[in-house]
């Protein structure tokens, strides 16, 4: 990207990285048109390997960033870039919240988000936050903004690492000093007929004309002052040249534009007049018209105070400001935004104000210049300002002063009476000691603040007199002012509003009651307008579970990211210790139920949630691996520690299904009608299993076929069964007396060999030994071909082989065997000579880590890194990646099994012990 920052900014980067390092967010406070962007931009130039989130408020914002990505790289916006406006992502999709959030941005930018309401925050940052809760946080906003959400400004609170006032970009040069300044009162019938209703609402004596005589005194002045006609051609000069009219709003613009227009018209008739009818200037057809007239006569453009100002129109020649209100945050705005759109140099400003405060604001604004300036070393220091009014704003401030200093008098009479009298329910008629008819006063401040008389009555001074206990014209306004409060200081001090139903403050008020009316008052349309954005003002949360729904569908979009699937068992608790699981399951049966709105399931269904309970499932996969088991060997007499090749335990699920069928109160696993007929249709026996029984039969249909029951010690029957080693601990359990043989078993076979002779049967010893040869030959040779399969002997310990032999057992047995009882049959010299010849590893976990190394190096040589993925598998289904993974955990926690050599000759093969984020994803 081509940047080039001036020092103003590059030191505030400077900052700005420093703080995103260690508090993980910063906020840079610099004046509208500074260019803070560009901090952001050169924080995008700098990290091309992060991911960022732009966040900005409204359409004309959005196409201001758009044209920095024009001016700054060509207009190709970087691809780890991604613009989102708020009110668009309010109404985003399900899957488009998912995409956005797949992204797992490393930044999230905030671009002035004091514009962003409340209500749309909730729905858009708010949600981005819960799901990328690890993102670093960047605030681009302007010094002593009004926020319009509170929850934007708690998320930076004490962020702010840059602060620069307008006079002071003034002075360093980064915002143009207007070459010359007039404000004027326009129009002035509204603020004079203001003053005279102030001055009656004090209800002073007749006697007493101090104030009436200051008033007149300000009108003559303002009758005296320069007639704006004149003094407009001396401010703006060019005649011929094109001018920006800058409205406050848009209400103000449709209420004042005829008389304006007709003002105008009044210093020149030759005037055009043209209306910006799009928020960005740039796409306005109406501009492009005003910017190529070539008729006679000067060019008013119309448009209102938006973003979409912020942007050059070559040619003005100076610019107008029309406000409402005298408030000094929008007047710098308004002057910051008219210079950038008069491109950025020295033009004049003929400033309309409907309000005597806002004469005041350019002279603020020039004092603050004045000093900065001076403080710079510059010799020439402010900006050339007319002062058409100054005797006018003079007297004013004169008047106001008295009649604070009046209000402030009648206030302390209502002390002293509220003390004397010990309530402020005084006649309409009380007047004090001193002559002040407080009674009437007390009346006129009630209908002051329910707008049925003209007046001022600000904040501050409602707040002193409902201290004093002043009674406003409802009760029930006075009644929600108090829990408004109380409100407010709930959210300074557990930083929400979710307040619970039965909380109770400390002066024993129902919060937790007020909230919920409030809530059930909003649902049902009967909450004013007013006292809506009041509470959302503060993080009123209108619906309570949808805020704590959200919170949890969070936590299951950063599982579904992570994990691909919402598979997550019903115990699972994730990092931060929300039991997830068991929401999912809350999830499904809500479902089920119709209590989701479509919106929820939309979302849900987004992120891959399956309606059906994971149980259900779970058992629907069993029964398919069981009926691949019948298909492949035509019955279900699975062994019961039969594992399947992808790790069902097929076998404990066939005897499960069955216990459960035979015993339905001594489980928790339920047989329905409808699985037992699935199973019936696989050939399911549901009576209980008797090995015992089933090799007697075998045993017995031996006998009737050969005449006799010398049976091989390898036979091995058709179905897999060896009878010749089960009959032979059969006789000695008969011979032994061994109690694993039961009574009517015992009686069963003494029938079965009654027809043999002592004689003809084999020594004790010599058979004993003959039979564990025989089985241990039989065993080696399941290993060797174990072996010719799979090419190690790293048997699992629960493997059993297609005949039903549980060969990872016995090789953990030899294992076992060596080690501890090395006279044992099992590893006598000759049979360890004979397993070492077929790859037999004796310490398994040395093979097995030593055979997950020779993966990891293949990986590495093919791919030139060893970062596999978290899910990779090898061709032979061993999974690397877990094994990578548990790698660097060990040399993390110091894991003495990784030993030195191990950690040698993985880094040898390029292992990263620590991982960036993206090398991570």
């Amino acid at each position: 990207m081509s940047l080039s920052l001036n020092q103003i900014n590059a030191s505030a980067y400077a900052k700005v990285a420093a703080a995103l390092e260690q508090n993980g967010k910063a906020t840079v406070a610099h004046p509208t048109g500074s260019g803070k962007s560009c901090i952001a931009w050169q924080l995008v130039a700098d990290h091309p390997q992060a991911s960022f989130v732009w966040l900005v408020y409204g359409q004309a914002r959005l196409t201001l960033r758009k044209a920095d990505v024009s001016r700054y790289n060509d207009g190709v916006l970087p691809p780890n870039v991604v613009f989102c406006d708020c009110t668009a992502l309010a109404e985003a999709t399900a899957e488009q919240w998912i995409r956005l959030a797949a992204k797992k941005p490393d930044y999230i930018i905030f671009d002035c988000y004091h514009e962003v309401t409340a209500a749309c925050w909730a729905k858009s940052a708010q949600r981005l936050l819960l799901l990328c809760p690890e993102a670093k946080l960047l605030g681009l906003t302007v010094p002593n903004s009004t926020e319009n959400c509170r929850a934007a400004g708690d998320l930076l609170e004490g962020a702010v690492v840059s602060r620069m006032t307008v006079g002071e970009a003034m002075a360093l040069g980064t915002l143009p000093v207007p070459s010359n300044y007039a404000a004027m009162l326009w129009p002035q019938e509204g603020q004079l007929a203001m003053l005279r209703a102030r001055i009656k609402n004090l209800h002073l004596p007749t006697t007493n004309n101090t104030l009436t005589a200051l008033y007149d005194e300000i009108g003559w002045a303002v009758r005296q002052a320069e007639n704006p006609t004149d003094l407009l051609p001396r401010v703006l000069t060019d005649t011929q040249g094109r001018y920006l009219a800058l409205f406050e709003s848009e209400d103000y613009l449709d209420e004042i534009r005829e008389p304006l227009e007709a003002f105008l018209r009044s210093t020149d008739a030759a005037v055009h007049f043209y209306r910006a009818e799009c928020d960005c200037l740039a796409e306005s057809e109406e501009v492009r018209k005003f910017c190529t007239a070539a008729e006679p006569g000067p060019k008013v453009l119309f448009c209102v105070n938006t973003p979409g100002v912020q942007q050059p129109i070559e040619g003005l020649a100076g610019a107008i400001l029309v406000r409402e209100s005298g408030e000094p945050g929008t007047f710098r705005q308004m002057l910051c935004r008219a210079l950038v759109a008069c491109g950025r140099k020295p033009v004049p400003v003929f400033d309309l104000t409907a309000k005597f405060d806002g004469l005041g604001n350019g002279r603020v604004l020039q004092k603050e210049c004045t000093t900065a300036m001076l403080r710079a070393g510059s010799e020439h220091p402010g900006f050339q300002q007319q002062k058409p009014m100054r005797q006018s704003y003079h007297l004013y401030c004169c008047l106001k002063k008295e009649l604070e200093a009046r209000w402030d008098a009648y206030y302390e009479a209502a002390v002293a009476a509220a003390a004397k009298e010990g309530t402020l329910r005084l006649p309409y008629h009380y007047v004090t000691e001193d002559g002040l008819p407080l009674g009437r006063w007390l009346e006129t401040q009630r209908l002051v603040r329910a707008g049925q008389k003209p007046g001022r009555l600000d904040a501050d001074r409602i707040a002193k007199l409902d201290k004093l206990g002043i009674e406003w014209k409802q009760r029930s306004e006075l009644a929600w002012e108090r829990a408004f409060a109380a409100a407010k200081k709930y959210r300074d001090d557990h930083g929400d509003l979710l307040v619970p139903v039965r909380y109770h403050d400390r002066s024993g008020f129902a919060l937790g009651e007020w909230i919920v009316y409030n809530r059930q008052r909003y649902i049902s349309g009967n909450l004013t307008r007013a006292r809506i954005e009041r509470l959302e003002a503060i993080g009123m949360v209108w619906n309570a579970s949808t805020d704590l729904w959200e919170q949890s569908y969070a936590a299951a979009a950063r599982y579904y990211l992570e994990h691909k699937d919402l598979e997550a068992p019903i115990k699972y608790v994730t990092p931060d210790g929300f039991a997830l699981g068991v929401w999912l399951s809350s999830q499904r049966s809500a479902y089920k139920n119709g209590d989701l709105t479509e919106e929820q399931i939309e979302r849900l269904e987004a992120i891959g949630i399956n309606w059906v309970n994971r149980n259900v499932r779970k058992w629907q996969e069993n029964f398919e691996a069981a009926k691949k088991y019948k298909e492949t060997y035509g019955n279900l007499e699975v062994p019961s520690n039969y594992v399947t090749p992808d790790g069902v335990l097929l076998g404990k699920w066939i005897a499960r299904q069955r216990y459960t069928w035979q015993n339905p109160e001594h489980s928790s696993a339920r047989v329905t009608p409808e699985r037992k007929a699935q199973l019936d249709e696989l050939g399911m026996v549901w009576e209980k299993y008797d090995p015992w029984q089933e090799r007697y039969d075998l045993a017995k249909k031996y006998q009737e076929e050969h005449g006799d029951l010398n049976v091989p010690l390898n036979y091995k029957s058709e179905d897999g069964i060896w009878l010749g080693s089960w009959l032979y601990r059969q006789r000695q359990y008969l011979r032994t007396g061994d109690p694993r043989l039961a009574d009517d078993h015992r009686k069963e076979l003494e029938t079965l060999l009654k027809s043999e002779k002592p004689s003809k049967q084999h020594p004790a010893h010599r058979r004993s030994e003959n039979l564990r040869e025989q089985n241990w030959e039989n065993n080696f040779d399941a290993a060797k071909q174990y072996f010719e399969e799979h090419g190690n002997l790293l048997v699992p310990s629960n493997y059993v082989s297609a005949d039903g032999f549980r060969l990872g057992v016995w090789m953990s047995n030899l294992r076992a065997a060596r080690k501890t009882r090395p006279d044992s049959f099992q590893v006598t010299q000759e049979h360890i000579e004979r397993l070492d010849a077929i790859g037999m590893e004796w310490d398994a976990r040395i093979a097995k880590w030593d055979l997950a190394y020779e993966h990891a190096e293949a990986y590495a040589q093919q791919h030139g890194d060893l970062l596999p993925p978290a899910t990779f598998r090898c061709e032979d289904g061993f999974g690397l990646g877990d094994w990578v993974r548990r790698m660097r955990t060990a040399y993390v926690e110091h894991d003495p099994k990784l030993t030195p050599e191990r950690i040698g000759r993985l880094n040898q093969i390029g292992m990263q012990w620590v991982l960036h984020r993206k090398e991570e994803q």
